[in-house]
């Protein structure tokens, strides 16, 4: 994100965020802006005062370059203050009312343009435009709900007036990139509640397994008091996640003597309590279970009896056996309030389930006890949120169910086996298909075939409505470990099968927007290179008439220009290539090559670059390494952005690149490593070290610069080779990257085989090279180089005129563009080579795509990458050149300068 440091513009926003004062106050804001609706919208976004995020950063950036304004700004009006939810060329995060233009947009029909603020009403009082920094333009597109409330703008600002406001095409994007916009906020929103719902849910089942699983325990406990106690105590905790500490206290004469303590209370079991002047003595004593909020503030607390035990909050519920209470569950945290009257519900639950377990001796009370425990049971089946359903083993008849399960599935459970009725027990699975009677997990666990199955279908029920429901079954067995029959738990889980579902649809969404955005940028190379590639060109051609001139002091601010205009081109092109590799649009080109001359020539184009800061480059090459059949040009640059990167980070230090072969499963594959002594990184740092525009941190970038990409490109081409990169590194001693690709590319790699040339033609009726460029300062460059090594040179706009030119001139070579107007250049390609009287034309395409492949498909004799290598067009034109004799110079284009004054090369008489 742009930042704008110690600016008028940022101090002046930032300055205070004090209430407007009545005595400055300007034209009043919209009604919308305290509307209790549209207020209520933007809260229910939940989005204010969050953490930036990338999606919303990106579209900013995109309006400001869109709209080439140096601001741009998600902007979010509250009832007394705008927030900025992302911001390009602004690090203030929010300003006070008075100083918001985007407050005006929420009453507008469409867009608010203001061409000059200063000229409207509604702003021409602002502070901001008043004063620093003189804010002069504004538009802004509303930020707008599906129901209509408008919650602020996506909006571009300038400090000069623009009259003519934003173009067509400018305006049409900053309203799709507002739609983007709400998109982002929709999907956060949506995430948000799918997480509460996933949470509630997951609550609620640990509530209810908790409560089946100590239902089951006293069950199988038979009498043994300590393992129900124990049970109520662990499944209540689990149950209440609130609770801290657990306990029972069960009485003894005229006290409570604490047994079975989970948690905080674990340390205090033996501890005893007075049955009178306690709250627990009252709760027994009554039988009414109490919630106490703060246990500091209830007189029947004891003081000094708490304090040991931490206790803030608290639940107690009376246990009972057979009717007569003999004891108290209590539930204890740390903090004020933490419970709830849902907790105590569920704690009374677990309360109720051990009374039967505690039967002492006596055949009628065990009876009374079992019925107790059954209707307790029946009773929270019947208030269970999902439906369950028992039956025997292994008949697998349905001996029990709750009504809940019928409401879920729309009819009754009766026939007992499914499949057995026309409209029971069908249902279908993700991938459509129908699951068969065979395959129910109430089947599969009755008939001893699996222990736990758990299935999702889209269930048709009784009504004829289809619905997503879960089946859950497990088995059940008796005191001998025999299988008696299994448990299957229902559940709707409609809403959210349904939701996940709208989720994955958003995801696509975004995923589709993202890959919007990468063709985006992998079409704009054009637009980003030829401009660079003329500074580059006209930088080149400068030095060299400056030596002519003898004028050697301008030179360096010469070298400079070009230097960084290539170190400029450069990172645009790691991002160009970046998103090509996201657009899918980079393609492999394997060729055959010898492993051990392309590794020399890498060190031998990186030396330089290696001893710039004191460092030794070694090679250390296999014996082995032979021929490879891959992409080559890959590869290099592999290599070269590994040891660029080892350099960049090594001062008076080593860098090593080994190379070496060897086979994986019977195929041979390639292994270099690039080891460095450099500063090294720890493990945070590597973890996140193939991210896109990252580096180990802040401080590297600041110290050592980079755009972050080389590291992930090297990541993607590697891929691409069927390869993968690896890395190790000691903080302070160095690093070392390791790279393995198959030699030998792998059938179903996106490969393209190169297509050879055809034969250069040099039998042309005319001696003039002809240059079709759409960009004035490209053709100027290439007219001049080519004049003043001896040709003649004749220029045109575009492919109509540049196809005219060639049926009325007849060149000996053409230089040839691929995106211009009117005419692209592959169509002026294939209707050349379908004339018979051009068709053998030598024609060199020149372009800043990377489409060399289909170049020479369609017929080029040549193929050259803007910026253009003059050294390798000289040798290129080189097969072309005229005849000594060959004196005159025909000159054509439109660039006076370059007609009058056609520049001599140094040391050329011609």
């Amino acid at each position: 994100m742009v930042r704008l440091g110690r600016h008028p513009w940022n101090e002046a926003l930032t300055s205070d965020l004090a209430p407007q004062h009545p005595g400055n106050a300007g034209p009043p804001l919209p009604a919308l802006v305290g509307d209790v609706r549209r207020l209520n919208a933007l809260a229910d976004y939940d989005i204010l005062d969050t953490a930036p995020e990338k999606g919303f950063d990106d579209i900013v950036v995109l309006a400001r370059r869109l709209c080439n304004v140096p601001v741009a700004l998600v902007s979010l009006v509250g009832s007394d203050r705008q927030w900025f939810k992302a911001r390009s060329g602004f690090s203030s995060c929010e300003t006070t009312l008075d100083k918001s233009v985007c407050a005006h947009a929420l009453g507008e029909v469409d867009m608010l343009v203001i061409p000059d603020l200063t000229q409207d009403p509604r702003t021409n009082a602002n502070p901001l435009v008043t004063g620093e920094p003189h804010l002069r333009f504004y538009a802004g597109a509303p930020l707008e709900t599906a129901g209509g409330e408008r919650l602020g703008s996506l909006c571009v600002i300038d400090v000069e007036p623009r009259l003519g406001g934003l173009s067509v095409e400018q305006a049409e994007c900053l309203k799709a990139l507002a739609g983007q916009v709400m998109s982002q906020m929709e999907l956060r929103r949506a995430a948000g509640e799918r997480e509460r719902i996933l949470a509630g849910q997951e609550i609620l089942i640990g509530q209810q397994n908790a409560l089946i699983a100590t239902q089951a325990v006293v069950a199988r406990a038979a009498g043994d008091r300590d393992a129900i106690l124990d049970a109520l105590v662990s499944g209540a905790m689990q149950a209440v996640p609130a609770a801290q500490g657990g306990v029972i206290e069960l009485q003894q004469g005229d006290e409570l003597v604490y047994r079975s303590g989970r948690g905080t209370l674990a340390a205090h079991v033996g501890m005893r309590l007075p049955l009178h002047g306690s709250l627990s003595g009252h709760v027994l004593t009554t039988g009414k279970a109490v919630l106490c909020p703060d246990v500091l503030l209830d007189h029947r607390v004891k003081r000094d009896v708490i304090a040991p035990l931490g206790m803030r909050s608290a639940i107690y519920v009376p246990v009972s056996r057979g009717g007569a209470p003999i004891g108290v569950l209590k539930l204890q945290s740390g903090e004020p309030d933490a419970f709830s009257g849902r907790d105590l519900r569920i704690a009374r639950q677990f309360a109720g389930t051990v009374a039967a377990g505690l039967a002492e001796a006596g055949e009628a009370e065990a009876r009374r006890e079992v019925r107790t425990s059954e209707a307790t049971l029946r009773a929270v089946l019947e208030n269970l949120p999902v439906g369950i359903v028992i039956a025997e083993a292994p008949s697998g008849r349905i001996v029990g169910h709750n009504a809940r399960v019928e409401t879920i599935l729309g009819h009754g459970v009766l026939p007992a086996r499914p499949g057995e009725g026309p409209l029971r027990w069908s249902a279908l699975r993700e991938d459509g298909s129908e699951v068969a009677p065979s395959e129910w997990p109430l089947v599969q666990v009755t008939e001893g075939r699996a222990a736990d199955v758990a299935m999702e279908v889209d269930y048709l029920r009784g009504d004829g409505t289809r619905s997503w429901v879960g089946f859950s079954a497990a088995p059940m067995h008796d005191a001998d470990g025999r299988l008696t029959g299994g448990v299957v738990v229902v559940s709707d889980i409609d809403a959210r099968k349904r939701f996940e579902r709208q989720l994955a649809a958003a995801k696509l969404a975004a995923e589709e927007a993202n890959r919007a955005k990468s063709e985006f940028l992998a079409n704009m190379s054009h637009e980003l290179r030829t401009p660079l590639s003329a500074v580059i060109g006209y930088s080149e051609m400068l030095q060299e008439e400056m030596e002519d001139l003898g004028q050697g002091d301008l030179l360096p601010d010469l070298r400079k220009i070009e230097s960084n205009a290539r170190h400029l081109l450069g990172l645009i092109n790691d991002v160009l290539d970046l998103s090509k590799i996201e657009a899918e649009r980079m393609e492999v080109y394997a060729e055959d090559f010898a492993v051990d001359a392309v590794v020399r020539d890498v060190a031998a184009t990186v030396e330089a670059l290696v001893a710039k800061k004191g460092n030794v480059l070694t090679l250390e090459l296999g014996d082995d390494l032979g021929d490879a059949h891959t992409d080559v040009t890959k590869v290099r640059q592999c290599l070269i952005n590994l040891l660029g990167n080892a350099a960049k980070f090594t001062e008076a230090g080593q860098v090593t690149l080994s190379a070496g072969r060897e086979d994986r499963d019977g195929e041979a594959s390639l292994v270099f490593r690039i080891a460095d002594t450099g500063i090294g990184m720890s493990a945070e740092q590597q973890a996140r070290l193939f991210e896109r525009f990252t580096q180990a941190d802040a401080s590297t970038t600041r110290r050592f610069g980079g755009t972050g990409l080389g590291l992930s490109i090297t990541r993607a081409f590697v891929d691409m080779l069927g390869g993968d990169i690896s890395v190790e590194s000691v903080e302070g001693a160095g690093t070392t990257f390791t790279v393995r690709m198959p030699a030998l590319l792998a059938e179903g790699t996106s490969e393209t085989s190169v297509v050879e040339p055809p034969a250069v033609a040099t039998d042309g009726s005319s001696d003039v090279v002809l240059v079709v460029d759409d960009d004035p300062a490209t053709r100027d460059l290439i007219a001049r180089f080519l004049e003043r090594d001896g040709f003649r040179v004749v220029t045109a706009v575009d492919g109509q005129a540049g196809l005219q030119a060639a049926r009325t001139l007849h060149p000996r070579v053409i230089l040839l563009d691929v995106t211009m107007p009117r005419m692209d250049g592959w169509s002026v390609l294939r209707t050349l080579r379908a004339d018979p009287e051009l068709g053998t034309t030598p024609i060199i395409m020149v372009t800043v795509l990377d489409e060399q492949n289909l170049a020479f498909a369609l017929g080029a004799t040549d193929y050259m990458q803007k910026p253009i290598e003059w050294g390798k067009l000289e040798a290129t034109m080189a097969r072309f050149r005229p005849a000594p004799c060959d004196s005159s110079v025909l000159i054509g284009g439109d660039d006076a300068d370059a007609r009058d004054r056609p520049p001599v090369l140094p040391g050329r008489q011609d």
